[in-house]
């Protein structure tokens, strides 16, 4: 099946990066801790990081695919990408220009809690430097949606681990010696690093293009898809800013408290919810693509994997925080804390990468409205929800993940009450049923073994394993049809490779 294995080269790519960053992750929680320092760069950060998950992972792609499949069917994909390409770059220096201008005012109105403190003048000195990388953020979002039409999905996934890789590496050798500054040479030099890796590919898929200043049908048809497309996926994208809003108003860490407990979080969606949306976006924008077919596989798929990962996390979150984070400046009670709010963020994780290819469905068809809506829908409940548990519960940074995974369900179910043409409901209910079944059986497992008082490490390292096995064995003893579907076509592969 198509969808599978384009969805296995993206996951199998941002697996590798996903594990790159964490390795970045534990190296900025050693050096720095949950410290004014770490709330300065995870706030200054915040800004081009969205950016990457806005335009590479989101609005941009979703529009950008559809129109350059359609340039390729035509024969005009060239003068197609020239005129994007141009556009794309000069729209992206605007606002990098911009955002250096209008520093301070931005990370005011992002952390406006932190004003006046030694923490704020950090942050606005590191964006500075960091909203550089947003021009390198359009180049690789760009890149990334060329080559998945052109069936490449490892390599633009895998460019991401570039980037950690070589912030890992600035951070190992100048930390000590530099302090913050080397946070902002990590970012400026993985994100050089993260482009020039797409270069080769895109020489050998014969991809080529120039500048090209005509404004012309195609790129009035790419912007009047794409304001709507970046202000559903920049909807998303203000739910990370109305954590770092509402936690700014509390004591110091809990920024730092929230981006290490989202980036554990963001592995399972990152590596599976986007891979499936993305390669699902993809398939429907071809002709030829059976599109209730794979609209139901895709939402199967999801619930085969997210059900055992979020369960995987809720009742491992303490150890995994422990065996990623727990050295040098991240102590005991920054554990305990990060682990509670990971808990917490798992719970909203199937309902979140349910909505993403649900969005894929509508993004496919040129409807960039409905998203728009569902994620808008999303950002304000989560608002609400998150300000009652933390402020007016009293719960504190506890309340924001909260607010976060209960607000989950209001975008996903407006967007299935959109849906014009329903997928059948039973194979989804048959397969919501079995996996939950066997995720119960392996969280079982799973919390008998962590009783046995083994250390965090073993525990992670033989229980996870343990887990998936007895999963997929419980999966194929309940014969869920499409797990025996994807088990018969690998199980043919290995024989006729």
């Amino acid at each position: 099946m198509r969808l599978v294995r384009f969805a296995f080269n993206f996951a199998l790519g941002t697996l590798l990066s996903r594990v790159l960053g964490f390795l970045r992750d534990a190296s900025i929680a050693y050096y720095f801790g949950a410290t004014h320092i770490a709330d300065a760069f995870f706030v200054a950060f915040r800004i081009p990081n969205s950016f990457r998950r806005l335009l590479g992972e989101g609005g941009f792609n979703a529009v950008f695919v559809p129109l350059y499949t359609k340039s390729i069917e035509e024969g005009r994909d060239r003068d197609f990408l020239s005129k994007v390409f141009t556009f794309y770059l000069l729209v992206n220096s605007l606002i990098t220009l911009v955002g250096v201008l209008l520093t301070e005012y931005i990370v005011s109105l992002i952390a406006p809690g932190i004003r006046g403190s030694e923490t704020f003048s950090l942050a606005v000195f590191m964006a500075r430097f960091l909203f550089l990388y947003l021009l390198l953020v359009g180049l690789g979002a760009l890149f990334m949606g060329i080559l998945n039409v052109r069936g490449s999905f490892f390599i633009p996934a895998v460019s991401q681990g570039v980037f950690n890789f070589a912030f890992l590496v600035v951070l190992l050798l100048s930390a000590d010696r530099y302090g913050h500054i080397a946070l902002i040479l990590g970012v400026l030099i993985g994100g050089v690093l993260q482009v020039l890796i797409n270069v080769p590919v895109l020489v050998k898929k014969g991809v080529s293009f120039s500048l090209s200043f005509r404004f012309d049908e195609d790129v009035k048809l790419l912007l009047r898809r794409l304001i709507p497309a970046l202000g559903g996926f920049g909807v998303n994208q203000l739910s990370l800013f109305i954590d770092t809003f509402l936690a700014s108003f509390l004591r110091t860490g809990a920024i730092a408290y929230l981006y290490y407990a989202n980036r554990l979080y963001q592995l399972p969606f990152g590596v599976v919810s986007v891979g499936i949306a993305n390669s699902l976006l993809s398939i429907l924008s071809r002709k030829d693509s059976n599109r209730e077919d794979e609209l139901i596989t895709a939402l199967r798929l999801i619930l085969l994997l997210m059900i055992p990962a979020s369960a995987g996390l809720f009742i491992l979150s303490e150890d995994i925080i422990r065996v990623v984070y727990h050295r040098g400046s991240f102590n005991e009670k920054d554990v305990y804390t990060s682990a509670r709010i990971l808990s917490i963020y798992s719970l909203g994780l199937v309902f979140f990468s349910l909505q993403k290819s649900l969005s894929a469905l509508f993004f496919s068809t040129g409807d960039t409205k409905t998203p728009v809506k569902a994620s808008l829908l999303t950002v304000l409940s989560e608002g609400a929800f998150a300000a009652t548990f933390a402020f007016l519960l009293g719960l504190g940074v506890f309340g924001l993940p909260m607010g976060t995974a209960l607000s989950s369900l209001t975008g996903l179910s407006y967007l299935w009450v959109k849906t014009p043409q329903k997928p059948p409901l039973a194979p989804l209910f048959k397969t919501l049923l079995k996996s939950t079944l066997a995720a119960c059986v392996m969280g079982a497992t799973t919390l008998y073994i962590k009783g046995t008082g083994l250390t965090p490490l073993t525990l992670i390292l033989s229980s996870i394993p343990l887990a998936i096995f007895i999963y997929f064995v419980m999966l194929l003893f309940l014969r869920e049809e499409l797990t025996l579907r994807l088990s018969k076509g690998f199980v043919k592969k290995l024989i006729n490779p």
